[in-house]
């Protein structure tokens, strides 16, 4: 807006000096108004092509043969200024792309083979369509004033001085804002790497926590795993000693040291049973329920490609945030042995782990889709729906060799696994397809008097 409007002044001030000099505002002078506004218009609607000076300077060697267009040579001088310095900026730029080799238009050989070839961009081609319009406006000012005496060469020499300033404004102006564009440009592409920057310290930072995260559990647990290899055994080695010493001192009739050696017994069942609790507690700390499950449903994904596990999408929804370490391993395992029988034995495609953490139990649910497959020999419904057939058999078909049948050994290991900590698991087919359903209590875990890691080494003896 001005450089607009600094052109429309220098018309504005020409006119007004013009009307002045020649005595009101002639026919005349309108036309060269007119034809000044009309040549600036084209000018910057063929910017920054080669040729658009070319307009503007028509209109100032029209003042050779009517003088009274001097009044607009300013304005025309400037338009010519803003154009050349453009050109210039523009043919700098091209060359030094193309030597520094960082040219980033559609054929750089084609633009190099135009710059050598004079298309417009040679010495000869800058000559005619840039330099000589560009001081076009010197041909009528010095015309003027050889040709004139008196008042007329003093207007020729106000014009040609006033032209000179026109136009190194307009070259100033120019280059002040290609600078101010390159500045935003540089600008734009420094927010954008501050973005970038922050974007990626964000990350390493998320990163970072995660390992922190990792460490701090792996930790808790290799400490829980040294109390229970070293002081444990070391205070179960004590128990039995206290105890054949009590069963030695009650053979020998010895009352006195036989209780001594009971209360020393109870001491250590105390603090065995104490250091039991500890490194559970630390076992369960360093256990990320969400991460364990996440991995089971994962590692199906990656089992060898050439099964159909690879197949098989697998939607998690977890609704537990934390549970203790033995029902995290029981779960994981569950799921796995559950997804690797849908994907390896049926003909399903998805499957949805449900996980929910109920007042009084934890319950798990894994669901697949292999619900109808058509036999092409009986036109039979077959897969997960029929539960005289092997698991997603298509009717009529036996299953490989080796190929676990209705109650094989992995629904088996998913029931006992479930019997280890006082739950129960339904495996069967329903309208959906398959469905492995879990459901484990919460009151052996939150019960001091009957510890669930009891429940659960006991069931493992």
């Amino acid at each position: 807006m001005g450089r607009i409007a600094s052109w429309v002044g220098l018309l504005a001030i020409g006119g007004i000096c013009g009307a002045w000099a020649f005595g009101g505002f002639t026919e005349v002078l309108a036309s060269s108004l007119l034809a000044a506004v009309a040549a600036g218009a084209l000018s910057e609607w063929l910017l920054p092509a080669p040729g658009a000076l070319w307009t503007g300077a028509l209109v100032a060697l029209g003042a050779i043969f009517v003088p009274t267009w001097m009044v607009v040579l300013p304005a025309l001088a400037f338009e010519a200024g803003v154009g050349l310095g453009i050109l210039a900026t523009n043919r700098r730029t091209i060359h030094d792309s193309l030597a520094s080799g960082t040219w980033m238009g559609s054929s750089r050989d084609t633009v190099a083979t135009r710059l050598g070839r004079g298309t417009f961009a040679s010495a000869r081609s800058w000559l005619a369509l840039v330099l000589l319009p560009a001081f076009a406006w010197l041909i009528p000012a010095l015309s003027a004033l050889i040709r004139y005496d008196g008042p007329w060469q003093r207007y020729a020499l106000l014009s040609l001085l006033a032209a000179a300033l026109a136009q190194l404004a307009g070259m100033t102006y120019a280059r002040l804002a290609l600078a101010e564009q390159h500045i935003w440009q540089v600008t734009d592409v420094e927010r954008y790497r501050v973005r970038q920057l922050r974007s990626r310290i964000s990350d390493l930072n998320e990163e970072l926590d995660r390992a922190t995260h990792t460490a701090r559990l792996s930790e808790r647990t290799r400490i829980a795993r040294e109390i229970h290899d070293n002081v444990g055994h070391q205070l179960t080695r004590a128990i039995m000693q206290t105890q054949a010493a009590r069963v030695l001192a009650q053979g020998k009739g010895d009352k006195d040291t036989e209780r001594s050696f009971a209360d020393v017994g109870q001491t250590l069942d105390t603090a065995m049973t104490t250091i039991r609790r500890s490194v559970h507690d630390l076992e369960d700390d360093g256990t990320d329920f969400a991460a364990q499950m996440l991995e089971a449903c994962q590692g199906v994904a990656m089992a060898d490609s050439d099964d159909v596990v690879g197949q098989l999408g697998v939607d998690l929804n977890n609704g537990i945030l934390t549970a203790p370490a033995p029902v995290a391993r029981c779960f994981a395992a569950i799921i796995r042995e559950s997804l690797n029988n849908t994907a390896r034995h049926s003909l399903a495609r998805s499957a949805h782990v449900t996980l929910r953490d109920l007042p009084a139990f934890w319950q798990l649910v894994v669901q697949d889709d292999g619900r109808v497959q058509q036999s092409r020999a009986t036109g039979e419904d077959a897969g997960m729906g029929k539960p005289d057939r092997p698991h997603g058999l298509p009717s009529g078909e036996r299953p490989p060799q080796g190929v676990e049948l209705w109650r094989g050994m992995g629904l088996a290991n998913i029931e006992s696994r479930a019997r280890a900590l006082g739950g129960t698991a339904n495996s069967g087919p329903n309208e959906h397809g398959w469905r492995v359903f879990v459901s484990l209590p919460k009151e052996p875990w939150t019960n001091e008097d009957h510890n669930g890691y009891e429940v659960h080494e006991e069931a493992a003896l």
